[in-house]
């Protein structure tokens, strides 16, 4: 993918090169997302008479943008170089940063767009939605009212955690403190704020029903390993960690101040051990833990030490029959820590969890200690940190609580339902162009075509926004109560979690925030969520042409379409389920059909010292390959009776392809090309590559032997 969140891994400067040989030495100068108003250069004049007003208009527009080629380089020796030169020129990577992409662009300009938004809510009506937003916000930058209110927002919370006499009532606080704060099917959220985390979501088997999944938490510290760990900066983190938890007692609690370290050293002995019972980061990511169902039976028997009826049943989970238990390990660990640790240490431990949730709302003794109680290197969010920066932590913490309303109110303004219907429209050519594609791939059974077209015909390709919006309406949010919202927020999270238990899966739900700019790929719902803020120029832009757009954020769609039926999305079937429908002789006819592209790839030397691992990166690179032939194919039948005119079209074609190069543009500095080097996206300037490998490509530059790019017909790569 192009940078797309999967819920499974991919598998596993040039050489100077004779007249066959591959890509320009780079010049460190790579990249994605970019000016997608692709136009090619007034160089090449038309040949033939123009036939209509549009057609001429069209021409005119690619000539007009010309200027950001670099006609100094032949597109045949660096097509990347060329398509994207005046960028290159003009574009310098910040100081500290190894490298520079458009998807930084973007970023930087969707951080501005929503803060304009958010601006912008608080002059909303009274009780709108966008209100709440407002006033989530507002609450948030209300330090006056919460130094006055002192700890009166969470006093029941503490007191709760007071009556706690013995371990059935530990177990069913322990229950009640459940929450909806873990993902691990979708995004990936393996850990929890609480000592377990709940996550309903479609699994591995096809369920046609949502399925509970538990995962693992209860860590003050990002992860086990800094609590185990021996390296310096988790000891010195662990050091002040735990300091932070001692004022929390002390401040929560007075009359013991003097005993306040070794309450803080008991807390800790407990978090280590549930750190001990931790999975591992790798154990977390490997989707098969969906595998774990335990039933009600399963917990008493495989996790003794309390009693889980009380615990689901103060859970509200007390009909659920099966549980994913995501990790068995941290499951068996604390029933077993339940049983075997002392109550006070409990009491303590969930003192201090409950400080740290709402910390940052909390007078500035509290909200002093945010950050250490997060496990973050340094101070940062303090209540007395300067106001911009409380500012900056307001907006991200208010994007995370009312994400949904701030996603329609970003997609009305940034990408309105034009804007979805056109790229729809692109993706549904794109799809059927490689659906057509793919049923001529000769490498592929007959048997596994019928898969194959059974998953095309289901996938669901979002674009830009979900088909439905939350309702806020049940929703109280109180401008001068900042703890309070967030509290209200977690409480119907999670009762909208257990409420779809049950239920049908619906493969048309979205995990990802539009105003996040990034994707997610979902085999296991056969779905795909493209977020509207990364529908921006250079992966699609309203004003471009459509051959730009289809050379943009076509071949995009098309690479990940690709991936449903390729080796990533062999391991899936339509409805979701886990296993592998390839026969053997796909696989073996596959690797002989990509084994060129291996080749083609590791020839590639960006650095002297160092070559890209074509197999490495060959999931990636057979996707680009595969989106960019299906766009293609997309856009050339989009020209309807416009195909019969060869000056237009090679114009069009033009276009098509330096929007493919722009949408990768990046700069690169050694010490990051070397790290991309390492990952499975080959960096980004030989993905552009990837046009050598088409023929229309040659003719569309009056590419030539001789020149660096340039493949004898029989060397051009072809797998779908």
């Amino acid at each position: 993918m192009f940078e797309t969140i999967m819920r499974r891994a991919a598998p596993a400067g040039i050489e100077p090169q004779k007249a066959n040989g591959g890509p320009p030495q780079a010049s460190r100068a790579l990249t994605w997302p970019a000016r997608l108003a692709v136009m090619c250069s007034c160089a090449f004049a038309c040949a033939q008479p123009i036939t209509t007003q549009a057609q001429a208009v069209a021409i005119q527009a690619a000539n007009a943008a010309g200027s950001g080629v670099d006609a100094s380089v032949k597109p045949g020796d660096d097509f990347f170089a060329y398509a994207n030169g005046a960028w290159l020129k003009s574009t310098d990577i910040p100081a500290g940063k190894a490298r520079w992409t458009v998807g930084n662009d973007i970023t930087e300009l969707t951080k501005k767009q929503v803060m304009t938004l958010l601006d912008e809510t608080a002059t909303a009506p009274a009780g709108s939605t966008a209100r709440k937003v407002a006033d989530f916000r507002a609450a948030y930058l209300n330090e006056t009212a919460i130094e006055a209110k002192g700890l009166a927002p969470i006093k029941p919370l503490l007191d709760r955690i007071d009556r706690v006499r013995d371990k059935a009532a530990l177990t069913r606080l322990l229950g009640s403190g459940l929450r909806a704060d873990v993902d691990p099917m979708n995004v990936g959220v393996f850990r929890s704020a609480h000592v377990l985390g709940l996550a309903t979501e479609s699994s591995i088997h096809g369920e046609k029903t949502y399925v509970a999944f538990l995962v693992q938490g209860g860590l003050g510290l990002p992860d086990r390993e800094y609590y185990l760990g021996s390296e310096p900066g988790n000891q010195a983190m662990h050091a002040r960690y735990q300091e932070a938890i001692r004022r929390v007692l002390a401040l929560t609690d007075t009359g013991r101040a003097l005993s306040a370290s070794k309450r803080a050293d008991a807390v800790m002995a407990l978090e280590t051990a549930i750190a001990q019972s931790h999975a591992t980061q790798e154990f977390s990511g490997n989707e098969r833990n969906a595998d774990n169902l335990w039933t009600r039976a399963d917990f008493a028997r495989e996790a003794p030490g309390m009693d889980w009826t009380v615990f689901f049943a103060a859970a509200h989970l007390a009909s659920q029959q099966s549980f994913v238990a995501w990790q068995p390990s941290a499951v068996k660990g604390l029933a077993a820590l339940v049983a075997s640790q002392p109550l006070q240490a409990w009491k303590d431990y969930l003192r201090v969890r409950v400080i740290a949730d709402y910390a940052e709302v909390l007078p500035r003794d509290f909200a002093e200690q945010a950050e250490a109680l997060r496990g973050a290197p340094s101070p940062t969010a303090s209540a007395d940190q300067p106001q911009s920066e409380r500012a900056q932590r307001a907006t991200v913490v208010t994007q995370a609580a009312m994400s949904d309303a701030i996603a329609r109110l970003y997609t009305e303004r940034h990408f309105p339902a034009a804007y979805k219907a056109h790229v729809q429209t692109i993706a549904v050519n794109v799809a059927a162009a490689f659906t057509k594609r793919m049923e001529a791939a000769p490498w592929m059974s007959p048997e596994s075509k019928v898969m194959a077209l059974a998953k095309l015909k289901v996938l669901y390709f979002g674009l830009g926004y979900p088909e439905k919006w939350q309702d806020y309406s049940d929703l109280a949010i109180d401008p001068a109560d900042a703890a309070g919202n967030l509290r209200r927020i977690a409480e119907r999270n999670y009762r909208q979690t257990v409420a779809r238990l049950g239920k049908p899966v619906d493969n048309r739900e979205w995990c990802i925030a539009p105003q996040w700019p990034g994707a997610v790929l979902l085999f296991q719902q056969n779905s795909h969520n493209f977020a509207a803020a990364l529908l921006q120029p250079p992966k699609f832009d309203p004003a471009a042409s459509d051959a730009a757009n289809y050379g943009a954020i076509g071949a995009i769609i098309g690479h990940e379409v690709s991936h449903f039926v390729d080796l990533l999305g062999a391991e899936y079937e339509a409805d979701g389920r886990f296993r592998r429908w390839w026969t053997p002789a796909d696989n073996a006819r596959f690797e002989a059909a990509y084994m060129p592209l291996v080749n083609q790839y590791s020839a590639y030397r960006p650095l002297p010292d160092v070559a890209i691992d074509g197999k490495l990166t060959l999931s990636e690179n057979i996707a680009d390959l595969g989106g960019l032939v299906a766009a293609f194919d997309a856009y050339r039948k989009s020209l309807g009776n416009k195909a019969d005119d060869t000056e237009y079209v090679r114009q069009q074609d033009r276009q098509f392809f330096i929007g493919f190069a722009r949408a990768w543009r990046s700069k690169y500095r050694d010490e990051g090309l070397r790290k991309q080097l390492a990952n499975d996206h080959a960096p980004e300037s030989y993905r552009v590559a990837t046009v050598r490998n088409l023929d229309a490509w040659y003719e569309a530059f009056d590419v030539q032997p001789g020149q660096r790019l340039y493949l004898e017909p029989t060397a051009r790569v072809r797998i779908w």
